[in-house]
């Protein structure tokens, strides 16, 4: 179970990493830097941005699944 956890937050902190690197400065310079300052604008784009990072998340998660590579104990007894 422990492999699971430290697979899934390096997926998810990986993807929060990258989008937020093609995604960030266009966000501030499209919102506007009054709304950007007073915190509307940052809350919003972070979570949007956790929320695309979780579905990635669990996307690559499936795919890793289905591929068949073991990420779960298949037994718990």
């Amino acid at each position: 179970m422990m492999k699971f956890w430290i697979i899934a937050i390096l997926i998810f902190a990986a993807s929060t990493y990258i989008l937020s690197k093609f995604t960030l400065k266009e966000n501030r310079k499209e919102t506007g830097e009054k709304v950007w300052k007073y915190g509307y604008g940052r809350s919003t784009y972070w979570r949007i941005l956790c929320l695309c990072s979780f579905g990635i998340t669990v996307a690559i998660m499936l795919v890793m699944h289905w591929i068949g590579i073991p990420i779960l104990p298949t037994s718990i007894a």
